[in-house]
This record gives structure tokens, sequence and C-alpha cells, in this order.
């Protein structure tokens, strides 16, 4: 049965007009009965039993009457703003229930005379006990008053926790009624811990099903975010596509220079003789210019303008006519590398003659090969030689401290003597070279 919240005061009401009522157990005095809950009486139109929700029992005292009081005392907002002021809420505790003999009605608070067994009533020390039990407060006592109340500090008594059941004496002895309430505190105690375990037992499954929505909620969100990314990559891809097809100086130059690696499978030389070919090669060396110098200001922090990295469809079109913007490694320095390691193995070792022994022997190679060694040495001194470069030298055994490199000759004057002093600067030696 549905029930809703009207605009009134937040009361609920059932579905009754609906249907009809067909309680058979609760009189048509719970909540869940369509009439009860509506405010309405019943029927000739409902199929319910014993139904007490009739005018002649909405009366102070009538069945009707108290069962909205107990409820109302539960939940104040559950029937309309007439039902509240007409009846006041009274306390479930003191309901009253038909006697089973007399049918006379006695509180319920009362309790009975004899217990199940037909004993008689418990005396005032037994009754003194559960007061205690239910103040849930242990008797005070002191050890030299009742050292026979002294306990084994260092014994193990767990697995009697759950053994007592109830007192077995009604009329204790002090020191057993002490030990009583100290009993039946530490099973309150015991019942608080228990407690305090289902709650967090509880607090425990509700958290692990909200971590389960969470986590439900999380993967949709991810799968919405990947829906989202492959449409935004599809129009990203349409919009790369249409600016290249855009008119610009960029795009005119891009046309011609696909135009030209097509018809001769190349790219334009700066050699060249025809002037739209050299135009060509300059304007692609302006962008890979652009592009390292945009690279150096990233590292140095100070980049300051838009250029080819801002716009990857550009740079990714080049690269598609074989055209790379990385920092490639000198082609010169890896040819001379080359000649370096077999001149070493022709050899057996990186020495080399003097400068006048290489130009002696005429050999061209010779001398190149000894000329670009030197540069490198010097290019290393003033640090102006990438860690890469000095790694692929030293791989091969080069020594750069090994290599000596002369100074101009000067005179210096001394005391009493003239000594002409040579430094070596300036002008390589070549016989002090790397072995």
């Amino acid at each position: 049965m549905s029930t809703t919240k009207n605009a009134e005061g937040g009361r609920w009401q059932s579905g009754m007009n609906k249907g009809k009522c067909t309680c058979t157990k609760t009189q048509c005095l719970k909540l869940y009965c369509e009439c009860f809950s509506g405010g309405k009486y019943c029927n000739d139109d409902c199929v319910c039993a014993s139904c007490n929700n009739s005018q002649e029992h909405d009366v102070e005292g009538g069945a009707r009457y108290d069962a909205i009081a107990y409820i109302l005392f539960r939940k104040p907002d559950a029937f309309d703003e007439e039902t509240r002021k007409r009846i006041v809420p009274k306390d479930p505790k003191t309901r009253v229930v038909a006697g089973k003999k007399s049918g006379d009605k006695v509180p319920i608070s009362a309790g009975k005379t004899k217990g199940k067994c037909g004993r008689p009533k418990k005396n005032a020390n037994q009754a003194r006990i559960e007061l205690v039990a239910a103040k849930h407060e242990a008797i005070e006592f002191s050890t030299d008053e009742y050292p026979q109340l002294a306990v084994d500090q260092h014994g193990d008594y767990s697995d009697l926790a759950g053994a007592f059941t109830k007192p077995l004496f009604e009329e204790p002895s002090r020191p057993l009624e002490i030990a009583y309430s100290q009993q039946t505190k530490m099973e309150y105690q015991k019942k608080i811990a228990q407690q305090k375990k289902a709650d967090m037992a509880k607090e425990c499954k509700q958290l692990r099903e909200k971590l389960q929505e969470k986590k439900l909620a999380l993967s949709l969100a991810n799968d919405e975010i990947k829906e989202c990314n492959k449409k935004l990559g599809t129009w990203t891809r349409k919009v790369f596509d249409l600016e290249l097809e855009e008119p610009c100086e960029w795009n005119t130059n891009y046309q011609k220079l696909s135009a030209y690696k097509e018809l001769h499978g190349k790219l334009p030389s700066k050699k060249s003789q025809d002037a739209e070919e050299k135009s060509l090669s300059v304007w692609l060396d302006t962008v890979r210019h652009e592009k390292n110098e945009e690279d150096d200001d990233e590292k140095k922090g100070s980049r300051t303008k838009r250029t080819i990295d801002d716009y990857p469809h550009r740079q990714q079109s080049l690269e598609v006519l074989g055209i790379s913007f990385g920092r490639r490694r000198d082609e010169t320095f890896e040819a001379m590398l080359q000649k370096l390691v077999e001149y070493k193995e022709e050899h057996g070792t990186l020495r080399f003659p003097s400068d006048e022994q290489c130009e002696k022997s005429k050999n061209l190679e010779l001398q190149s090969l000894q000329k670009w060694v030197k540069s490198q040495v010097v290019n290393f001194r003033s640090r102006k030689m990438s860690p890469d470069a000095i790694r692929q030298l030293k791989e091969i055994g080069f020594s750069f401290e090994k290599w000596c490199l002369s100074k101009p000759k000067r005179t210096s004057k001394k005391k009493g003597s003239t000594k002409q002093e040579e430094t070596d600067e300036g002008t390589d030696v070549t016989e002090n070279v790397v072995v």
C-alpha cells in the first residue's frame, strides 16, 4: 500500500480512496489500515474483522481513541491537524490490557503477582538485587572488609562468561550480594560492548553498501568520460582536418611541399636553382628553427609565443612527409666518429701523427680526421659538447685529458739570464694523443 505526504503538515495519508479495508487481526487500529491511517471510519464497503475503527470507539477511553493517542506519542505527525488537536498523546508504557479472567483492565506496568510456575512474589533482598541490576550499578566494597572478594588478576576465565544464568540464592550473604552486583555490572558492560559491535557492524555494512554505490557511480562516470573522449576526439580530428584546408600562408606552403614530395619523392633543397623549391626549403627550415627555439624557451620557462607545438595537427602533417622536429645528432659527427673507429681498428691506437707529418703524407682523409678530433677536444674543454657525444667518444676509448694544446711561444726574463719558455696553447700538438 502506497502512502504520500500532503502539503498541510507532512501527514501520512494512505491510498484509502483507491480500495477498501481488509484487516482481519489488528481491529483496524494500525497505520497500515487504509481507513485508520487516512483518518476515516470503516464503512460497509470494508471487509475487515473485529473492527474498532468506528465512531463508538472514538471517545476518550475507547480503543480507537487510545490507539491514536499512543501512535501520536511516537509519531506526532501521523494524523491530520484536527486529530492532533482533539487527542492528547499518551505514553505506550501506561497502556492497559484486559484481565485474563475478570475482564477488568489492569496497568501493564503493575506486572503479575506470580510467575509462570506459580512461585510467590520475590522477597526484599531479591528485589534489591534486581534493582541494582536494573540500574547497572555495582555495590562498592573493600577487600579489607571482604577479603573473600579478592579476584585472581592473572587467571583467565573467559569460558565462564556465558555460564551464569540467574542467582541461585534469593537471600544471599553480603559478599555474595556484592559479587552478584559486580557480575551484573560486567554483564551489562558486555551487552554495551556487544551493542557497539552490532552498531559498528551495521555501520560497516552501510558503508560497504555506500562504497559499492560510489564504485558503481565512479564506473559510470568513467564510462561517460570515455564516451565523451571518443566523441571529443572525433570532432577534434574533424576540426584539424578542416583547419588544414583553410586558406592561409602556412597551409599554402604545406600543400606545395606535399605536392613536391609526392612528385619528386624527396624534400626540397636550398641549393636548388629553382626559386620555388628553394623557397619551400627556406620555409621548412624556418618552421624547424621555430620549433627548436620553442623547446629551448620551454626549458628556460620563458615561452612567450605560440608555435607549431600549439597546433599538433600541423606538426603531425609534416611528420607524415618524413620531416623530423626532434634535435637530431649531427650527421657529420656520426660519420667522423665512424671513421675514427675504423682508424683505431686499422692502427690499433688513437695516436695521430703530428701536423707536419700529416701534411707531408698528403692524406686528405687523415688530415680531415685529425682536425675533427682536435675540434672535439676544443669543444669539450669549452663545454660546448653534448653529453651524448662525450659518452660516444669515451666508449671507443677516447680520452680528452691526454690531449695537449700548444701555446704560442713567449719569452720571460729572469734576473741574470734570459730564457724562453714554451707553453702549449693555441696550436694543437698531436704527438700527445690517446692510446
